[in-house]
């Protein structure tokens, strides 16, 4: 089973329309959320670590997991849910985040820790993105992640950085995906995800940086349109993307491919450890190129509405 942990939240998206009064609709997201249910379409076996309110988005959550056929895993609390007010440039989202006091921060590190070590069919971890940013929850999940990586574990990182949120906490936010990374077997970021993390380094020199801090994971950068690079103690890599036949919006594409890499790993038997460290160029170029595709069909539907697996493997 993989495990998904971190913040679920509403995603309220503006929708484009006519001239006139501005449309939004509500949809699940959130980064970790978002790659729960995408494993689960993809058919890997998955839960997602994290509470959940009781109020009707709540509600509205727990469903997009079950319907997916994701076990959740964590609490549930009266808090209310977690909102990103997104709005969209040219098919680019732009988020504004409200998670005060809200209910997926109320998780402790013994909660989460007596969780995880009551599934012994646990082959990896993955967390990521704003709850990892500041408060006692984010401190819970990096030593969650740190402890899931000494337990053997595949350890998945994708920071998913939100400068707006970042900016105000960024030298402890560096520190805390620094010590992550030391403790990951897999770590997914953006250029974007570079530029914020490693200032004034370019995205290769970020990556190197990267595999100096982590040697033991794959780091996997993402450049918009341009060809993914991959980087690992085996070598290093440019897979191109997959084309979007018609562009929606962007919304989930990343935690779409990150979950492809961990479904696409878990469906050739490599989703170990040593399977990971010792990976050639010709599977992983594989695993990415089927993961860029998911992310792809992920771009030409609005919101995080990730493909089953008949649509990516033929």
């Amino acid at each position: 089973m993989i495990i998904c942990g971190g913040e679920n939240l509403m995603d309220v998206i503006e929708m484009p329309g006519q001239t006139g009064a501005r449309r939004f609709e509500a949809h699940a997201g959130g980064s970790p959320f978002n790659c729960s249910r995408a494993l689960g379409r993809m058919g890997a076996a998955v839960g997602y670590l994290g509470t959940l309110s009781t109020d009707s988005f709540g509600q509205q959550l727990l469903a997009a997991l079950e319907g997916c056929a994701v076990d959740h895993l964590g609490q549930r609390s009266d808090a209310p849910t977690s909102l990103a007010m997104v709005t969209l440039q040219q098919g680019q989202p732009d988020y504004r985040f409200y998670r005060t006091d809200t209910a997926d921060r109320r998780v402790t590190h013994d909660d989460l820790s007596k969780t995880l070590q009551s599934l012994p069919q646990a082959q990896a971890l993955h967390l990521g993105s704003i709850a990892l940013i500041n408060g006692p929850d984010a401190d819970a999940w990096a030593l969650l992640f740190e402890n899931a990586f000494a337990a053997g574990l595949v350890t998945s990182l994708d920071p998913n950085i939100r400068p707006l949120l970042a900016d105000g906490h960024a030298q402890t936010y560096r520190d805390r995906l620094l010590r992550m990374s030391a403790a990951a077997r897999l770590i997914k970021l953006s250029d974007e995800d570079a530029a914020w993390w490693f200032p004034g380094l370019t995205p290769e020199a970020a990556l190197k940086t990267l595999n100096n801090i982590a040697p033991q994971a794959v780091v996997i950068l993402t450049q918009g349109a341009d060809p993914v690079l991959c980087q690992w103690r085996g070598g290093a890599f440019e897979q191109p993307l997959s084309p979007v036949s018609e562009l929606a919006d962007t919304v989930g594409a990343g935690d779409t491919l990150m979950a492809g890499v961990l479904a696409g790993l878990d469906r050739i038997g490599a989703l170990t450890p040593e399977a990971v460290m010792s990976a050639d160029a010709g599977t992983l170029r594989r695993v990415i190129a089927d993961a860029a595709r998911a992310a792809a069909i992920t771009c030409t539907r609005p919101g995080c509405d990730p493909p089953f697996a008949h649509e990516i493997w033929t």
